[in-house]
């Protein structure tokens, strides 16, 4: 609706592609080749059957460890999207490649890099790499967006006092991208939950250590089956869910909005912060924050590189491969690392588990569409005090990892794949249903009063059109948590149905040639429905239904 980025059918366009590109996937089929010709030469990984036997940590050591983990993840990832984006923004050609490696990137399912990466760093280091891996290709992505954006004076200007390539980049474009950059990471979140809590249980068993953080204490609790001590760990996770929400992520998108080149949304509360206020009263305090920043300026007026030039553009006619070449190369190459690692007889059982977790997370969409839009549309109907506090408790629910829950299931018989798959997405789509009912113009609504629209003929004339470019829109986002705790999910139906039990299995057995394949198939599945399906959808319902 008015004012909302989804719904814009100019910048959509834009941004979405409607089809699949031939470097993405040549990008995937080479990536998966070279990791299958390395991977079979090496050994298989010894991965106990079990969560190995030990006494029971303190809680106090267990959130410890975890915020650890939390800590050092994020220092990954602010320190690998300054070096990417830095690198990208410095080398064209470098960006030319990273845009579609990020698009690749963001279909694979983070906690699916889990053994991988445990073949080659040591456990804390891998839990942490998976924590980091989503939220780093959206932080790269939104330092890109935001430099498409920048306006054409701030560069002559840059231009003009000959800064170079790394004081155009500190100065001038990632000040532009802060407030998406906030925006990212915040939506980001949930993700990094699931894909922290789920690495921490799977590498204790392959580990073979017997403490790892909650989530390890949350699966050491379940396989033992005592439920008063999930319930205690879970209250820790809480906790700490509040801890960095308030200590890192309200204050990160207060500061942020100073950033913004229009200023700051006058009609918008900025998000409060108890530990931020504290912050601001304390004298040393604001003694480090005045340190920190002159720091960072200093960093910024190095002259590193050379002044940037504008020079004449030049028409060279370069000859162009055809499209479908790299594609066919690249494909002949993965279906020979496949034979040459021995993987031909897995593959057709791979495409069946494959199909299964299509219609897993095909299924999880439907139903929290048919859930949330009566029920969203019911909500906007009502006083704004009872909207304003359903839509809050509906964003901080969409925080708490949903796989905490899957032992409870399990305990109440809700052993399908879809209801587990559902806990963790249904709240993105409440969120975006609430904001679009909201979004709909009073005059509108003033119009379908006055015409007398009730029951079935408001809902088809007035409302679902005009949500429709929103929800279309948050299908995108809800997706991305369904990809990541599929493997979790379908490990936990007594059937074991799904690519992502499959994987799962593979993990915890060592077969890391056999995990390379399957994550290709679910990365491949996912940029499938997203190209195919979720984006055509939300540009033509953006081009249609768009106010």
């Amino acid at each position: 609706m008015t004012g909302s980025p989804m719904a814009m059918p100019m910048r959509i366009m834009h941004r979405w592609r409607q089809r699949m590109s031939g470097i993405e996937l040549s990008i995937l089929f080479c990536a998966t080749a070279l990791a299958l010709l390395v991977a079979h030469r090496g050994p298989a990984m010894s991965v106990l059957a079990a969560v190995p036997p030990g006494l029971t940590p303190p809680l106090w050591e267990v959130a410890g460890l975890t915020l650890l983990h939390i800590a050092l993840s994020l220092v990954i990832v602010v320190g690998t999207s300054l070096l990417l984006s830095g690198a990208a923004c410095q080398w064209p050609r470098f960006r030319a490649f990273l845009v579609p490696a990020l698009s690749v990137a963001r279909a694979i399912p983070g906690l699916g890099l889990i053994g991988i990466l445990a073949a080659i760093f040591p456990p804390d280091l891998t839990i942490m790499l998976v924590a980091a891996s989503s939220m780093i290709w959206r932080i790269v992505t939104a330092v890109l967006d935001a430099e498409d954006t920048l306006p054409a004076a701030l560069d002559e200007v840059a231009t003009g006092l000959r800064m170079t390539g790394w004081q155009r980049f500190w100065r001038l474009q990632m000040p532009i991208a802060v407030p998406l950059t906030t925006f990212r990471a915040m939506q980001a979140m949930p993700a990094f939950w699931v894909r922290l809590l789920s690495a921490e249980g799977v590498m204790m068993p392959m580990s073979h250590q017997t403490t790892g953080g909650c989530g390890a204490e949350v699966l050491r609790a379940t396989l033992e089956h005592h439920p008063v001590r999930i319930i205690e760990v879970s209250v820790v996770i809480l906790l700490l869910i509040l801890l960095l929400d308030q200590a890192v992520m309200r204050p990160m998108v207060g500061w942020a909005q100073r950033y913004r080149p229009e200023g700051p949304f006058e009609e918008r509360s900025r998000p409060q912060s108890w530990l931020l206020m504290i912050w601001r009263r304390t004298k040393p305090m604001l003694w480090i924050s005045g340190t920190i920043g002159r720091a960072l300026t200093w960093i910024g007026n190095w002259r590193i590189g050379r002044p940037r030039i504008i020079l004449p553009e030049r028409t060279m006619a370069i000859r162009q491969l055809p499209e479908a070449v790299l594609p066919v190369v690249s494909l002949l190459l993965l279906v020979y690392a496949i034979y040459h690692a021995g993987l031909l007889r897995l593959l057709p059982s791979d495409l069946a588990e494959a199909m299964l977790t299509l219609l897993h997370v095909c299924g999880t969409l439907v139903l929290c569409v048919l859930v949330w839009i009566p029920l969203g549309l019911l909500i906007s109907e009502s006083r704004s005090s009872l909207r304003n506090l359903c839509r809050a408790a509906v964003a901080a629910c969409g925080l708490f990892p949903a796989v905490l829950l899957y032992p409870l299931c399990r305990e109440l018989g809700l052993n399908s794949a879809v209801v587990l798959l559902f806990l963790g997405a249904h709240w993105l789509i409440g969120i975006v249903v609430l904001d679009a009912a909201k979004a709909i113009p009073s005059g509108l609504r003033q119009v379908a009063t006055g015409l007398r629209l009730r029951g079935v003929l408001l809902w088809r004339r007035l409302l679902l059109p005009a949500i429709a470019p929103e929800l279309c829109g948050g299908l995108l986002t809800a997706v991305v948590p369904v990809w990541n705790a599929v493997m979790v999910a379908e490990a936990f139906v007594p059937a074991d149905s799904g690519l992502g039990a499959r994987l799962l299995s593979e993990v915890l057995s060592g077969a890391v040639s056999a995990q390379i394949l399957a994550l290709m198939l679910l990365t491949l599945l996912s940029m499938m429905l997203d190209r195919l399906v979720l984006q055509p959808l939300a540009v033509n319902a953006a081009q249609k239904y768009t106010i």
